[in-house]
Formats: C-alpha cells, structure tokens, sequence
C-alpha cells in the first residue's frame, strides 16, 4: 500500500490506496480541523453511490450524521450513526 498526503491547511491528514490503483481504501485523520468534533476510532467507509442520497434515508429511518456531507480529500464523505448507535463514514465521488 503507498499514501498520498490530503493538505488540511495548517496539517496533512493521509490516504492510503493500493498500488495497483489511485483507489483510497484507508486514511488517517488528525482529531482536528474538520475532524475536530469525531469521536476517536477505527472509522469504517463504505462507498455508496451518493452520499447525500445515503444520509438523507438514513435520517428517514431515525439514524443521524454526525458529521458532513462536506468534501474530504476529493470525494463527498459524512459520518453517520445508525438508531442502535453504530458509528461509520460514507463515502462517494
């Protein structure tokens, strides 16, 4: 696996892909900046076809984003936390 840098301003935060591809499939984030209000953990992605789509079906069916959607690192990304408390991130381009 090889990282690429993700300017955050004043920080780099990292994503890590294959090398086979530019494809992220990892990334380690500073608990600042825009990330300043996540809880510390091993956040979970998973690619959906459109973030905002995902969260607002999510909050319809009583979960809620903590976080986003925003832009992170070239794709739209958001926090969510389903109703029995689980917590992951959604990604998509």
């Amino acid at each position: 696996w090889k990282s690429d840098d993700v300017d955050m301003g004043s920080f780099s935060d990292y994503s890590i892909h294959t090398p086979e591809g530019r494809d992220t499939v990892a990334g380690i984030c500073h608990a600042r900046g825009p990330n300043a209000n996540l809880p510390s953990q091993w956040l979970v992605y998973v690619r959906v076809a459109s973030v905002q789509e995902s969260a607002d079906t999510l909050k319809r069916l009583g979960g809620e984003v903590l976080d986003g959607p925003r832009r992170m690192g070239g794709s739209n990304f958001c926090v969510i936390k389903a109703p029995d408390g689980a917590v992951m991130a959604l990604l998509s381009n």
